[in-house]
């Protein structure tokens, strides 16, 4: 039973230490840091695309999964200036902080498709009524 245990102890031993010593420790970490970099590039590229001012607005979803509604007033090189229409508020962004940004309302191809929608029920609908005048005529 004492052999049994030691053997126990030993492949533990050795089982955990191979869990926390792994072959290359910070791979994991350079990873996530590169591909926390790209997305931040990306987002800062989409926030220059849309420029500044007034006519610039923006719906940004943070990784805390805030959101934060406004105009882009200006644009840094590591972070952005977001501010509220209502309150005038203005909220400093850094790139790596944002998960994502829209733009405020619908987008284009939403508006496109509802529009379609509606001129294909309004055509069906006066289809209908003129089949069912020209039957009772």
């Amino acid at each position: 039973m004492k052999m049994i245990s030691v053997c126990l102890v030993v492949v533990l031993v050795l089982n955990a230490y191979g869990l926390a010593c792994p072959a290359e420790p910070y791979q994991d970490v350079r990873m996530a840091s590169t591909a926390n970099a790209q997305h931040a590039e990306k987002v800062k590229i989409k926030i220059q695309q849309r420029g500044t001012g007034e006519k610039a607005r923006v719906k940004i979803r943070l990784r805390d999964k805030t959101e934060v509604k406004g105009y882009i007033s200006q644009i840094d090189a590591t972070s952005f200036e977001v501010t509220d229409e209502k309150t005038g508020k203005a909220m400093i962004l850094a790139y790596s902080d944002v998960e994502t940004v829209g733009g405020r309302g619908m987008s284009r191809s939403a508006k496109i498709v509802i529009f379609v929608g509606l001129g294909i029920a309004a055509a069906g609908i006066i289809l209908g009524v003129l089949a069912s005048a020209l039957n009772h005529s």
